[in-house]
């Protein structure tokens, strides 16, 4: 599955991203899909991930702090460049709560423009994944889509 990248963007953050979805789209089975994905559809994003996305932001703005201190910044300038550079991060879903994911698994941060545009993406994409995901869960016994393992390839 192709995604665009916007030549602003960085292309090694893009493809880290694109590959952290992909990575956990494959550690989805095919009924952690059907669950989240439906969820996802009746209520939208789900408020359940907050607390990990607030979490997640803690310590990543902590661990850009005391990489600005170690490298010899004092505690004023590390504060106030990590908290710049927080407002340019977003707490990371892999994959994205539109394409499957948990509210409440987030890995990381990462560029948020990054995050918007393969966030925004993934609405003209993910019927394809649905479509196979509907013809597995067609054709295979229920106690059985616990076992299956989704095998996506997303490619920029």
């Amino acid at each position: 599955m192709q995604f665009s990248r916007n030549s602003k963007h960085d292309a090694d953050e893009f493809s880290r991203q694109l590959k952290n979805q992909q990575d956990g789209m494959n550690k989805l089975t095919v009924k952690d899909y059907i669950d989240n994905r439906g969820d996802y559809l009746a209520n939208g994003r789900s408020s359940n991930g907050n607390a990990a996305q607030k979490a997640a932001r803690e310590a990543a703005q902590a661990d850009k702090y005391n990489e600005l201190r170690n490298s010899g910044l004092s505690h004023s300038e590390a504060k106030t460049q990590s908290e710049t550079w927080m407002k340019t991060q977003h707490a990371l879903h892999d994959p994205d709560q539109i394409a499957g994911g948990f509210a409440n698994k987030v890995t990381g941060v990462g560029d948020a423009n990054i995050n918007k545009a393969i966030g925004s993406q993934w609405k003209s994409r993910i019927g394809t994944v649905d479509e196979v995901v509907d013809e597995i869960a067609r054709t295979t016994p229920y106690e059985d889509l616990d076992k299956i393992y989704l095998n996506v390839k997303l490619r920029n």
